[in-house]
């Protein structure tokens, strides 16, 4: 039986060259805590290529695929707004959101998972604690990584917390319906890649712990382009300064383990 039901929520924009080795990850197994379950919900966010005749092949021969499909490409933040209302649908207990191009280690689910068991509300992946890495990520985009971290923690310093801009995470489902509810406005109003840093700083004003597990990223495994947007990341990391006070989640009483 049941007791807890994983989302595991899967963006996709013209992945095609990384969905065998995704899909392989998953026929492998992934290891959960005892008395969890996972369902994967891929959102095809208007891939231009072969995404979608792909995920539609591994969905024949996996009941736990469910897929979601977009008419264009609507941007990072709303294909996981899709997915979370899908995984609140399901009566998830968990959800997992994961970049689609095979670069993260799907073993790690099961850490992340077990880190909310043990009382956390957010688990965060991170490149950035000991015996986290990152390898084959080219100079530039290091450097990229490296002042978007500095420019987090600086002008949004959420105690222990070192990666901000990672969208391999996991979350309490009640988390996520609890913000639809107490977010003013739009939960995720980022149209760049920016909006993974919006979401953990608009749902760290509701949560009272988070923790980051070590992940080693293998950057050097991505077959598909990447589709990071560096003007548009930078002109949205911006405007999250533009945040009114009491919706930064500064002085909330927020605990890091």
């Amino acid at each position: 039986m049941i007791e807890k039901l994983v989302a595991i929520i899967l963006p996709m924009y013209n992945e095609e060259l990384s969905v065998p080795a995704l899909r392989s990850m998953f026929e492998r197994g992934i290891p959960l805590p005892q008395g969890c379950d996972y369902r994967i919900i891929i959102i095809n966010d208007g891939s231009s290529d072969a995404t979608l005749q792909k995920v539609m092949e591994w969905a024949k021969r996996d009941s736990r695929v469910t897929i979601l499909s977009h008419t264009e490409n609507k941007g990072l933040g709303q294909a996981i707004l899709t997915g979370f209302y899908e995984a609140v649908r399901m009566n998830s207990t968990y959800i997992v959101t994961m970049d689609a191009d095979a670069t993260r280690p799907g073993g790690l689910i099961g850490a992340l998972v077990q880190a909310l068991l043990e009382g956390a509300e957010i688990a965060i992946a991170s490149r950035f604690v000991k015996g986290g890495e990152q390898k084959g990520v080219p100079s530039f985009r290091r450097l990229l990584n490296f002042g978007a971290r500095k420019y987090y923690r600086l002008v949004f310093p959420l105690a222990g917390v070192s990666d901000y801009t990672v969208n391999f995470r996991a979350y309490r489902a009640e988390l996520i319906k609890s913000a639809f509810d107490k977010v003013d406005g739009p939960l995720l109003a980022s149209g760049s890649f920016t909006t993974v840093a919006e979401l953990l700083l608009k749902l760290a004003t509701l949560c009272r712990k988070i923790s980051e597990v070590p992940m080693v990223l293998q950057y050097d495994r991505k077959k598909s382009r990447s589709k990071l947007g560096i003007a548009a990341s930078a002109l949205d990391s911006i405007k999250l300064c533009m945040l009114p006070k009491e919706k930064c989640p500064l002085g909330k009483g927020l605990r890091i383990s």
